[in-house]
């Protein structure tokens, strides 16, 4: 039954931007912020870096270990500076419903600190999600170590966790792109993804996702993946909807193992019920026949474009496919690869990939 649910103003969404890369996502969120319910937070060892950081509260951890200079690359520094600064954590988690981290893997606070915030929100029974980007390979093995480790820790405590592999910004991109325009697109897909959350628990509903309905999902143990498509014409919808489930920016994960699956569809105006059946069945056709399916709807008239697609999925197990024919390419053949173009990829940010395309039928 559908029944028109008001904006809940009581939820509040904290969104911790927690070390380097996570304060510049912070930065990218601030201006464009459009709902009063969300609150961002800066995490830092690095007292230089927050103040140049745009947020509601800016936490310095581990002041008397570190004295605000960095934990210089050390994950244990910014997991003691994390611990020193115990008290002041929770207090921002215990004013939150459900809690938004944006980090960085491979270095010192991000590694360090992200997995005991976790921890801690997991202990005062807050949802958690955390997006972590992954360092490049060329910024050699010990930091990609690093980084793996800390992607284990934190999966051991948050609820859900997707990852980014900056590596990947290179195969979409191409090696010519400039580096701070590549950390750019990154924080870009930080944005998009957060900014879709926000809304979906924000905004009012035709069919409405509610706290209980995203905690439940974020429960499911697992490997978790987001995909965003956009479009301003329903005609447009089931293309949006393969960009969400299909983009090369993340991990490969077998969808078809989720568990757990919130849909929700954003729209400035109306969305036919046949649009609506055809999103849902796609969705549910790449997913296990006994995932929990969580649909929503809800008109934000301040969208960018018309229609807007997000789906999470949770529960999934990671399923690495490597391309068979590419030891059989010569390296010019490799490099002639077709790539999509940048200005695609940002316009439908992803954080889904299956290991088959959703198929394409006509709306």
């Amino acid at each position: 039954m559908f029944q028109l649910i008001q904006q809940n103003d009581g939820l509040s969404i904290g969104v911790f931007g927690i070390g380097g890369c996570g304060c510049n996502t912070l930065n990218s969120i601030f201006e464009q912020r459009e709902s009063e319910q969300a609150h961002l937070y800066s995490v830092n060892t690095d007292k230089v870096v927050l103040e140049h950081t745009q947020s509601d509260e800016a936490v310095l951890i581990g002041a008397e270990l570190t004295h605000g200079y960095g934990a210089g690359a050390d994950p244990k520094v910014g997991l003691q500076a994390a611990e020193e600064s115990k008290e002041q954590l929770l207090t921002l988690i215990n004013g939150c419903d459900i809690i938004l981290c944006a980090t960085g893997l491979g270095g010192g606070t991000g590694t360090g600190a992200s997995p005991y915030i976790a921890e801690l929100a997991s202990e005062q029974g807050k949802p958690i999600i955390f997006v972590a980007t992954l360092p490049f390979s060329s910024e050699g093995q010990f930091r990609c170590n690093i980084a793996q480790t800390g992607l284990n820790d934190l999966k051991d405590h948050a609820n859900a966790v997707i990852t980014l592999p900056n590596d990947q910004l290179i195969e979409v991109l191409g090696n010519d792109i400039g580096l701070f325009d590549a950390f750019k697109h990154s924080n870009q897909i930080l944005h998009s993804l957060i900014k879709s959350l926000i809304d979906m628990l924000c905004f009012q509903g035709l069919i409405n996702v509610d706290l209980n309905d995203f905690a439940k999902i974020m429960d499911c143990q697992g490997d978790a993946v987001l995909g965003v498509g956009k479009c301003d014409e329903e005609s447009e919808l089931t293309t949006a909807l393969d960009g969400a489930l299909n983009n090369p920016l993340v991990n490969q994960v077998d969808m078809s193992s989720s568990t757990g699956v919130i849909i929700q569809v954003n729209c400035k105006d109306e969305i036919s019920l046949g649009s609506y059946n055809l999103i849902t069945d796609t969705v549910r056709q790449q997913v296990s026949p006994n995932a929990l399916v969580i649909c929503g709807v809800s008109k934000i008239e301040s969208l960018a474009t018309n229609y807007e697609l997000m789906v999470i999925a949770t529960g999934a197990s990671t399923k690495m496919v490597t391309d068979d024919f590419s030891k059989d390419k010569k390296p010019e053949e490799k490099a002639n690869k077709a790539r999509p173009k940048p200005s695609d990829i940002f316009d439908i940010p992803a954080y889904i990939r299956t290991k088959s395309p959703a198929p394409r039928k006509q709306l």
